[in-house]
């Protein structure tokens, strides 16, 4: 939550799957909910191909199995070259350098996607 919210106080646009989005907009973050990838159209995946996603934050929860959502974003991101963040403590160091960089205005966009 406390990445969230430092995230869209620098003005980030985050995408979230629908328990997530929940979870961030019942806290106070402005979220957009995005389908996962077996409810339809407008899934993650259609959206990474858009090229709209600066990064991904996909925690795995069941491994490498490949028939799971999370391999599934996780594989696309690399296929679509968006880097991908599998920890969070690795995403705090990011959101620490970004609030440190002087070209942060330079990143227009977060991402944070759950299965």
């Amino acid at each position: 939550m406390p990445i969230a919210k430092k995230l869209q106080e620098k003005q980030f646009s985050i995408y979230a799957t629908s328990g997530t989005a929940k979870y961030l907009s019942e806290n106070g973050v402005k979220v957009n909910t995005v389908e996962k990838i077996w409810e339809g159209q407008n899934s993650i995946l259609e959206l990474m191909h858009s090229g709209k996603l600066n990064f991904i934050v996909n925690t795995p929860t069941k491994g490498k199995v490949e028939s799971r959502d999370g391999f599934r974003i996780r594989r696309t991101a690399v296929e679509c070259k968006i880097p991908c963040f599998t920890a969070i403590d690795t995403v705090n160091a990011l959101v620490d350098v970004i609030e440190h960089n002087k070209k942060e205005e330079q990143i227009e966009a977060v991402n944070i996607i759950d299965v």
